[in-house]
């Protein structure tokens, strides 16, 4: 069984670097290539020893797997600060407006207008906890089909994950919140706006709207629990149907990002998919606790 996932991520990882290393920038004074290079360089080091050790002993990597993904994909996606919009500064969002009036009418945004304080409140909270949506679907893997699934379901994470990323670059786009003027500012009742606050503060890379990253993973890990652990899928179904709509109703996202990443959700998963079984990893069966090791 080969590394796949490695795999994937040194093919972003060396994709991205080419770019930062060759594109001109334009002279945006937020092109810090050589930050972005020296981050990477990391990585790849990091990757390069997981993939070492997964040769070796898939068991020990499928940790080590796990913790780089929870701590290097936060790291590449907010290097790519130091590249996006430079190297492809089309301001793409007031595309997307117009876009969105046209298939909609309006812009679905304004919807937020009207909201009720208690819908803003669950809905801003949903959209923060948009990890846990992955985390639950890999655990939720593990533990309907066992630790070939969890391999899997962790393919399909860092690969939806990378792919989203790699789009940004090429279609750089600012959300509505951003951009637009609306009537009213998003009312919360108690954490809404203290935690809409800390969300501004802490993303570096403010181009991350095409496609919709919350709403690819949140549709991925759907996939991953309808795959390997039905009675999880039921649970966590409500709460990202209602994270899908939050990207829109608080403003993050234009529809096209939206309709962009349930779009990718499949392709995504099934090409990845192609590389796991030609790599020679072992099916995951769906019944519970059965495992090829």
């Amino acid at each position: 069984m080969r590394p796949t996932i490695e795999r994937v991520w040194l093919c972003y990882l060396v994709v991205i670097a080419l770019v930062a290393a060759l594109a001109p920038g334009g002279g945006a004074p937020g092109h810090v290539p050589g930050k972005l290079l020296a981050t990477h360089a990391v990585l790849f080091v990091l990757v390069l020893a997981v993939r070492a050790i997964a040769v070796r002993s898939p068991d020990r990597a499928r940790v080590l797997r796990a913790v780089l993904a929870c701590a290097g994909l936060p790291i590449a996606f907010s290097a790519l600060c130091w590249l996006v919009p430079a190297v492809h500064p089309e301001p793409y969002e007031f595309l997307f407006a117009r876009v969105d009036r046209a298939l909609l009418g309006g812009d679905v945004a304004a919807f937020g207008d009207g909201l009720p304080r208690w819908l803003v409140e669950v809905l801003q909270l949903t959209y923060a906890g948009f990890y846990g949506f992955c985390v639950a679907a890999a655990l939720g893997a593990a533990r309907g089909s066992g630790r070939v699934a969890f391999d899997r379901a962790m393919l399909l994470l860092v690969g939806g994950f990378l792919t989203s990323y790699a789009l940004y670059l090429v279609v750089p786009t600012i959300g509505p919140k951003v951009v637009m003027a609306y009537g009213n500012e998003l009312q919360g009742l108690w954490l809404a706006g203290p935690v809409r606050a800390a969300i501004d503060a802490s993303e570096s890379n403010p181009w991350d709207c095409f496609p919709s990253g919350h709403t690819m993973l949140a549709l991925m890990s759907l996939l991953i629990l309808w795959r390997w652990n039905r009675r999880w899928f039921w649970f966590v179904l409500l709460p990202a149907l209602a994270l899908v709509a939050s990207t829109m109703l608080l403003r993050y996202h234009w529809f096209v990002d939206v309709a962009a990443g349930a779009v990718l959700v499949w392709p995504t998963a099934r090409l990845l998919d192609h590389l796991a079984d030609r790599d020679g990893w072992p099916a995951a069966s769906a019944e519970p606790h059965r495992e090829a090791r």
